[in-house]
């Protein structure tokens, strides 16, 4: 049976999963914060403070289709002009997708099927039967997480996305500088471990049983990473009533987390900094974190 998993990572999976922490993390949470009324922009410039030189932050979607994707010149050309890249997980670590893999399955390799009731594990087999050929008899040994992420991945509309961060890491290396990570792949798995087992299961029966509304949800959110508002990435990306005791965990604890290791990183060298779009909105954002620790914030327009 392990062996018909890693036949799936092969196939595609471990693909999503590499970005499925980042991008299920930020889909996940409900509905809190307003727009700041600001310009709109996905790269914005972080000075003073005792920086000698600027670093940026920039805004990323996780997972999009090539015909939305852009990355515009002023990008690439900042990228080029410091001297290391930083995003949510160090992108260039070659142990990142084993790490995956095995933080992906459930202790034991258990599978949790058997803990369903029969209408919970109808609607899950009849998803990923459809999608994926396969049901829980094969992939309940993945943690709920891990199904989730598949989940979200066949709501995107295509069945090659692009990656931001594998684009910048591509610039990265063309211009030899080195990437590291606010974070590490096991701290994003283990935020899931504040929803219990029965939350989980309701969400993956939720989207399983609507696959309309998560369509429509991720569209809603391209378009808004499109027109560069960071404000509406927030409030779309926090729009499940059902995941509102885990909004703290999810999104403003790490934001917060992430401001002293921002800090850290621009002390030493001019940064390029590359997170989610959401964490970028809002009045608990990084952007407004930022000003708060006394940096001058603002947008490069594009």
């Amino acid at each position: 049976m392990k062996k018909e998993i890693l036949t799936l990572f092969k196939k595609g999976l471990i693909k999503a999963l590499v970005f499925a922490a980042s991008f299920t993390l930020g889909m996940f949470i409900a509905r809190q914060a307003k727009a700041q009324n600001e310009a709109s922009s996905l790269l914005w410039k972080v000075e003073g403070k005792k920086l000698d030189k600027p670093s940026y932050v920039f805004g990323t979607i996780h997972l999009i289709c090539p015909d939305d994707f852009f990355l515009p010149e002023s990008v690439k050309n900042t990228v080029s002009s410091v001297d290391q890249v930083v995003m949510e997980l160090d992108m260039d670590d070659p142990q990142l997708m084993p790490k995956m893999q095995q933080l992906s399955m459930n202790p034991g390799m258990k599978n949790f099927s058997a803990d369903l009731t029969e209408g919970q594990a109808n609607a899950i087999n009849g998803f990923f039967t459809k999608h994926y050929g396969a049901n829980l008899t094969q992939l309940g040994i993945m943690k709920p997480f891990a199904l989730m992420s598949m989940m979200l991945v066949k709501s995107i509309g295509c069945d090659q996305p692009a990656s931001y961060e594998q684009s910048l890491v591509k610039e990265a290396k063309t211009n030899e500088i080195e990437v590291f990570g606010l974070e590490t792949v096991e701290f994003q798995f283990s935020v899931f471990d504040n929803a219990s087992f029965e939350e989980q299961v309701s969400w993956l029966v939720d989207y399983a049983e609507d696959e309309e509304a998560m369509k429509n949800e991720f569209e809603m959110l391209v378009q808004s990473y499109k027109k560069q508002d960071v404000d509406a990435m927030h409030d779309l990306m926090i729009s499940s009533p059902q995941f509102q005791s885990l909004i703290d965990e999810l999104l403003y604890k790490r934001n917060q987390n992430w401001i002293s290791k921002i800090e850290e990183y621009a002390s030493e060298k001019p940064t390029f900094f590359a997170v989610g779009a959401g964490h970028l909105g809002s009045d608990k954002g990084v952007l407004a974190l930022l000003r708060k620790e006394g940096y001058k914030v603002t947008p490069v327009l594009q």
